[in-house]
């Protein structure tokens, strides 16, 4: 057997469609038809998770107790992206935050991406109050919240 590595150039389009299931495809039509931010509810620990699974961890049962989350995010951790990877959402520019953004009575965080320059983002800390910036046109997906920035 020989150790010559071969490269073969070429492209790969891998065009496919997921099926979200009926919690998360719920979570996913409630940010694109109401603006809304759902949860579950885990009827054997109460413990809420966003985004919502259709399965406690903790209560091993099949959980769907949809709760509107009201509350106001804020920065549970984050870190900041300085170099744009190959595949950053349309439109967000370096410097940017990977963060984790909980909202008061929820059990999880939410992740997702945080906008602002570089001191604004240098100057964030855990429980910073955070406001999500809305697509214009929705389309029930996760980026119907485009981001979030210092609130």
């Amino acid at each position: 057997m020989s150790d010559e590595m071969k490269v073969m150039e070429g492209k790969i389009d891998a065009d496919y469609k997921w099926n979200p299931g009926s919690t998360v495809g719920r979570f996913l039509t409630s940010l694109r038809d109401d603006g809304e931010i759902i949860g579950v509810r885990c009827t054997k620990t109460s413990k809420v998770f966003l985004p919502p699974q259709s399965w406690s961890p903790y209560g091993k049962i099949k959980i769907d107790r949809f709760v509107t989350i009201t509350t106001a995010p804020r920065l549970k951790a984050g870190t900041i992206i300085h170099q744009k990877p190959w595949n950053a959402p349309e439109g967000m520019e370096v410097p940017y935050m990977l963060a984790a953004v909980e909202y008061p009575g929820a059990d999880t965080e939410l992740i997702h991406l945080v906008k602002g320059n570089q001191e604004q983002l240098k100057a964030l800390k855990s429980g910073a109050p955070l406001k999500a910036v809305w697509a214009d046109e929705r389309k029930g997906t996760i980026r119907d919240i485009l981001f979030f920035e210092p609130a």
